[in-house]
């Protein structure tokens, strides 16, 4: 640097002292700071290939050899517009969930209706004599009087439904303790 040129910042010059002491080999190989994030970005389950604009799963094989990828970790319904016709990402928020996942969490709703059915009848008629209990029994009545014909229709069969899987819960129950499998070992 001459007497003639304009001083420099002093974070440049801490960047050149950094890069002459690197290509000296007197500084350690610790990252200081990392520009090139490729490792994170190749994990990420999108990618957007800045070329061409496309945004796919990772793993797509439409995607380019070579191609600049972005990784992104979430896609929104905003997204769609640029998705690959090839590996079709879906928005977070649309992705069904796993099968096996729903069927867990409706088994377990249902046996824990199963299990404290009574104590939930009997805490329900102890609160609706409170004052919130009728405030909230008149609150959902108004809503469902509000309800349309098959909103109400497809309730009752909801409600339906849920007592029938109750009390087949209950007769599966009795039957097995009859038999003596009482799930205990």
């Amino acid at each position: 640097m001459s007497s003639n040129d304009p001083p420099r910042p002093v974070l440049d010059q801490v960047a050149l002292a950094v890069q002459t002491l690197r290509g000296a080999g007197r500084l350690g190989s610790d990252v200081l700071v990392r520009i090139d994030n490729s490792a994170e970005a190749a994990a990420a389950p999108y990618q957007f290939d800045a070329a061409t604009g496309r945004l796919h799963r990772r793993g797509c094989r439409a995607i380019p050899e070579g191609a600049p990828l972005y990784g992104r970790w979430h896609l929104g319904r905003d997204d769609l517009t640029i998705t690959c016709k090839r590996c079709k990402p879906l928005p977070d928020e649309t992705k069904p969930s796993e099968p096996t996942d729903r069927a867990e969490l409706l088994l377990g709703l249902l046996s824990l209706v199963s299990q404290f059915s009574g104590v939930l009848k009997e805490r329900g008629k102890d609160y609706q004599k409170t004052d919130e209990g009728q405030a909230l029994t008149t609150q959902l009545g108004t809503i469902y009087r509000n309800l349309g014909r098959q909103e109400k229709d497809m309730l009752d069969v909801m409600l339906g439904t849920l007592d029938t899987v109750v009390e087949r819960l209950r007769a599966l129950e009795r039957s097995l303790q009859k038999n003596g499998v009482d799930g205990k070992e």
